[in-house]
Order: C-alpha cells, then structure tokens, then sequence
C-alpha cells in the first residue's frame, strides 16, 4: 500500500471516531451549558490554539516537526468545570477555527488542518474519561489537582501516539522513534501545564468564563516559556551543523562519510536499546568525531599515498584535539568523551588513551564500528573512495569487522550492527526508503 492511501486510511478511521464521540457527546452538552458559555471559551482557548510552536523531529528536519498548542490546558480545565462533553467539542471546534484561520498565514493544506481536528478529539475524549471516573469536587482541591494531572497525562499521552503515527505515515520514520522523540518532553510539559490548567478551573469555577480573562497574562507566559525553550533547542542544532560543516570543508572525503557514519551510529544505538534523547547525542558525536581533523595538516590529510609513521602519529591526534576543541562548550559535554575515544580498542591498543573494554563508553564504541566500516566500503561513488585503500564490499567489510570483534572492536556491537545493515539491505531491495 502506497504512502498516501496509509495516510488517507489512517485519517478514515481517526475521523470515524471522532465523529462517533462527537455525536455522542452533542445532546447533553446542548442541554447542559447555555451557548454564551460554550462561546466564550471557545474565543480564549482558539487564541491559546493560534499561538502554536513547533518542535523539530530531528535537526535534519529543521523545517518540519510537531506543532505543539498551549491550549491543552484550557480543554482540561473546562472538561473539570463543565464535563467531558464540553471538552470534546470545545478541543474540536478551536482546532478548526484556529487552523482554518492560519492555514494560509502558515501555508498549510487544509487536511492537515482536519487531521489536527481529529486527532484531537480523541485526546481530549480520553482526558474526559480520566476525569469522569476521578469525579472530582466542584471546589478546588486535592482530588481536582490529581484529576488535572492525569487528565494532562491521558491527554498529551493519546494525542502524541496518534501525531506520531501520523508523522510516521507520513515522513516515513518509525513510529517508536517519533513517539519517545516527543515524550522526552512530556514530563516538563505536564510540569508548566498543571498549575494554568489549576487556576483556569479555579477562575472558571469562581467567576464562569469571565474569569479567563485574568488568566491570560500567565497562559502567555507558559507560551513564552515554550518559544524560549524551542529557539534554544535550533541553536543547538545550528551549532552542530556549523560545526560539522567545518569539519567537511577541511578534509574532502569526510562530506558523505559524516553523514553515513552519523545515521548508522543512530540506528546500532536505536537497536541497542538506548533512550531516544541519547540516540540523538549519539547521532551528533557521530557527525563531530572528525573534528579535531579540522586543525591538522591538510597536506597530511589529503596525501593520496600511504602515510609515513611521522604523519601517522599526527593523525592520531585528532580525537582528542576533536575534544579539546569542545571542551568549553558546556551543551555538547555529553558528547565530548565518545570523540575523545571513538578510536580506542576493547584490546587496549587502541588510541589516545589505551583504554579497554568496558572503560571505552557504549557510545564511542559505536562510532568506532561505523566508521571503520565506512571507511572500509570507501563510500556510494568512486570520488568517496579512499586514494590508497581498495573499498571492501558490504560483505566484506562486515567480515572483517567480526573478525575484529572483541579485539579491535566491540563484539556486542559489531553484530547489532552486523544485524543493521541487513535490514537496510532488505528494506533497500524491497524499494523501502530509509
């Protein structure tokens, strides 16, 4: 099945659902609220819902990602002040309004603008229900901050599953990937959250919705909070990529392999089972190892001859020249570790430091089995091939890396990757991007 007939399959049965809660919910939500209320709160909760911000999935997506809305607290409170009925449509109706009224601000296509619709509904039907078998009091109190809490939860819990599955569907990434990329800000959003969704039940319950009004300065603080936190988060991706555009202009073989070495390191760690935010560092050092390349001599680097052991020695520095260059840059000292040691050996010979086995990290040893192996296959096209080495197959380079195992190389992650790269080659011959 083609990408866009899973995207519209997909979009049926969110849209089937939605429109079931919907119908389900509209009789008692007519009978059950004037429709002054209902419209008063839509005007506050659309305004939250136009100041979106959008977090990119990955920096290679500088330009796309997931559209995150401060709204969500306003739904919340209104489904503890008014009943999961409210809820439902008022999330319903502030995504339409609001992405109609930006989609051509935004250039959006309009089923994005449906798709948002009903991926919401079923959010905030889930939050309902939360609450509803809490039934929390009326009055503000313990029992209504808990409900607040896992109506939160419940929430931004249902409504990432479906946009991943979305994305996925749509970008062609995995969904797991996706998923744990948006949870690993979860805690901090349900953190920021809780207290405006608290005072706008306590306005809503003193003064109907009126009381918004007096909660607009801090719900746009919470904003601010959001727009702070995203421009620091491109910063750091825009740090990297400058840093690893250096790093390709002082060595003209390094382009492509950077790039390769970068993404396969992402996925032997992704099948390692380590947490996507360290996945992600890991993709980074992997796009920096070479850095200290950066300071060394680029006749050395660029000899098309073997090198003498006086140039080979100078080779060897750059790990730890790579370090030392980012040794003053307190957000990437995660990372600086794995480049300092990406060339270390489980068998001690290895360099700058002679290090062994479990005394090299996880994360170095990954990089130096990617890109050992790159360097071994010599790239996709003959002006990526190393000048004096012949490049191996795939098959070849895979033998010799286990034949390294355990000495040269790390035998766990020799054959996650050995495993890695077999699924590639399936998903290749099967004419599967990615």
């Amino acid at each position: 099945m083609s990408k866009r007939k899973r995207f519209w399959l997909w979009f049926a049965c969110l849209a089937a659902a939605s429109t079931a809660l919907l119908l389900w919910a509209g009789a008692p939500l007519v009978q059950q609220h004037p429709l002054g209320v209902f419209a008063s709160v839509v005007a506050l909760a659309t305004l939250a819902e136009l100041l979106l911000i959008r977090y990119p999935l990955r920096p290679e997506y500088s330009d796309r990602g997931l559209w995150f809305s401060v709204s969500t607290p306003v739904v919340i409170a209104a489904i503890i002040t008014y009943g999961w009925q409210f809820g439902v449509w008022l999330d319903a109706v502030i995504s339409l309004v609001a992405g109609l009224f930006t989609m051509h601000l935004k250039n959006t296509h309009v089923r994005w603008v449906f798709t948002n619709a009903v991926q919401s509904v079923p959010s905030a039907g889930a939050a309902g229900l939360i609450v509803a078998l809490l039934q929390p009091e009326p009055l503000i109190g313990l029992q209504t901050v808990g409900a607040l809490i896992l109506g939160l939860l419940a929430y931004m819990l249902v409504n990432t599953f479906l946009v991943s599955v979305t994305m996925a569907i749509v970008e062609g990434v995995r969904v797991r990937w996706v998923f744990g990329q948006a949870m690993l800000s979860l805690p901090r959003d349900i953190a920021l959250m809780t207290p405006i969704s608290f005072l706008i039940t306590a306005a809503l319950a003193a003064y109907g919705a009126v009381g918004l009004i007096g909660v607009l300065a801090p719900y746009l603080a919470l904003r601010q909070a959001f727009v702070i936190a995203a421009r620091q988060q491109e910063l750091y991706h825009q740090t990297i990529r400058s840093l690893g555009f250096l790093v390709q202009r002082a060595h003209p073989y390094t382009g492509g392999h950077l790039q390769r070495v970068s993404q396969w390191a992402r996925r032997v760690a992704e099948q390692l089972g380590l947490p996507p935010e360290r996945c992600e560092l890991v993709y980074e050092a992997a796009l920096l190892h070479d850095l200290g390349k950066t300071v060394l001599d680029e006749q050395i680097l660029n000899k098309p001859a073997r090198l003498s052991p006086e140039e080979w020695q100078e080779i060897k520095k750059h790990p730890q020249l790579g370090a030392e260059i980012l040794c003053d840059t307190p957000f990437l000292s995660p990372i600086i570790p794995w480049i300092a040691m990406h060339h270390e050996r489980p068998d001690g010979t290895g360099y700058p430091f002679g290090l062994r086995g479990e005394q090299i990290p996880l994360e170095a040893r990954v990089i130096a089995v990617v890109d050992a192996f790159d360097a071994m296959i010599g790239g996709e096209s003959p002006n990526q091939h190393r000048p004096h080495r012949r490049a191996l197959t795939l098959e070849e380079a895979l033998a010799e890396l286990e034949r390294g195992a355990g000495t040269q190389f790390d035998g766990q992650v020799v054959q996650t990757f050995k495993q890695v790269v077999q699924e590639w080659q399936r998903r290749r011959a099967a004419g599967v991007k990615g």
